[in-house]
């Protein structure tokens, strides 16, 4: 909320002189600092966006990875293609200016999309840890569980609880603190995330640490499940020869892997051999699927966890205080993991890789494309020119009369 006294309205007008000014006033080592700051943040945002683009597009392209546990990414994808767009690039040019240039309800849609979205995207990886869970420890429930009509109300849920957190309580102001209020009255030109005690215990529970502890919980279950089977296939494969031919029918090999056989999380084809088999490829592509998701979760945990620690302590301890270069770098830190996801899926999943390049191509191609209609239109033009100049002033006198 802006005050609407005389000197704030002028100083609020000579903002954006005033950040011109500064940098001109630099120091020129400071300002190399500041443009090394903005391209690693630019490079942070970018490769944010156009890694999670294309999971959303190699996903819609390719019939192969339409399957529910990507409609988990897929909808991850989008959270942290938002968070780029709606929470990096403020954040970014509040970091580098250091200071708010825009109105006081700008503030407030910066810091709602920023809870929005950095919530929305942790939530859907503690859904996609839930469903790696029933995949591979209870995969005779999985496809009655994680049908696509739940998966769709278990998506619903998860943007609903994220804008409910964050949209509701920034914009009725029951999220800060009174001292704060009149604060932003006085100081517009500042845009800082000050928030009271109740809402800093349930913001950071349900946007942190109740999805970590599910998120851990399911995936050392998973890990334990993972050990087993991997010890039932060792088995398997020691003694498939001479246990199981290859026109055997015996289903005691189904029940020994431990895989239903409409299992809808694997696209394996019918020829693949004998049942067996086919149940043994399933599970390791679902164990490399739980390492992925390993990586995914020690990749979160490491890059969020500190900022919530901070944002915990700062919140419920008056007296502690923490420099503003920490507080950017742990912001930044967290907004980090939205452009870690699609590298971890590029480099541990082979389904995604190959999507990846196969869309990556048809971008090329298609620009490719672009580039030679421009040249053939030039070439013709040009031919057009000197067939005209060949035909004589007449047709030169009627162009020129044109």
């Amino acid at each position: 909320m802006m005050v609407t006294n005389e000197s704030v309205k002028t100083n609020d007008s000579a903002l954006n002189g005033t950040v011109f000014e500064a940098f001109q006033e630099l120091e020129w080592d400071d300002l190399l600092i500041l443009i090394l700051k903005g391209l690693v943040l630019s490079v942070i945002i970018l490769s944010a966006i156009l890694g999670n683009l294309l999971i959303i597009i190699s996903v819609m392209r390719n019939h192969k990875l339409r399957i529910v546990t990507n409609y988990f990414i897929v909808s991850l994808a989008v959270a942290d293609t938002l968070v780029a767009i709606f929470a990096m690039t403020f954040n970014a040019f509040y970091t580098i200016t250091d200071r708010w240039v825009f109105p006081a309800y700008v503030c407030d849609l910066w810091n709602s999309c920023d809870v929005l979205f950095s919530t929305a995207s942790i939530l859907h990886l503690c859904c996609i840890s839930v469903d790696r869970y029933y995949a591979i420890v209870r995969p005779f429930e999985y496809a009655e569980l994680m049908s696509k009509r739940n998966c769709r109300i278990i998506l619903a849920c998860v943007w609903t609880s994220s804008t409910l957190i964050s949209f509701i309580p920034i914009f009725t102001n029951i999220y800060t603190t009174d001292e704060h209020l009149v604060e932003r009255e006085l100081m517009p030109y500042e845009c800082n995330f000050v928030v009271n005690k109740p809402y800093a215990v349930v913001s950071s529970c349900v946007s942190f640490w109740v999805p970590s502890m599910i998120m851990i919980g399911a995936y050392v279950r998973i890990f334990f499940e993972a050990i087993r089977q991997e010890e039932l296939i060792h088995k398997n494969n020691m003694a498939g020869a001479t246990l199981y031919p290859r026109n055997s029918t015996d289903t005691t090999s189904q029940m020994m892997v431990n895989v239903p056989s409409n299992h809808r999380n694997s696209h394996i084809d019918e020829d693949m051999g004998t049942p067996s088999k086919r149940h043994l490829v399933r599970l390791k592509k679902e164990h490399k699927a739980a390492k992925t998701l390993g990586i995914i979760m020690g990749v979160f945990i490491i890059c969020w966890l500190p900022f919530f620690i901070w944002y915990v302590t700062e919140s419920l301890c008056d007296s502690c205080k923490c420099p503003k270069i920490i507080v950017q770098t742990l912001f930044w830190v967290g907004y980090f993991n939205s452009s870690l996801n699609p590298i971890i899926y590029a480099y541990f999943n082979r389904e995604f890789r190959e999507a990846f390049k196969d869309t990556i191509n048809v971008i090329c191609r298609f620009c490719n494309k672009l580039c030679c209609n421009k040249n053939t239109n030039e070439i013709h033009f040009n031919c057009t020119y000197r067939s005209t100049q060949d035909i004589g002033l007449v047709e030169n006198k009627c162009v020129r009369d044109i």
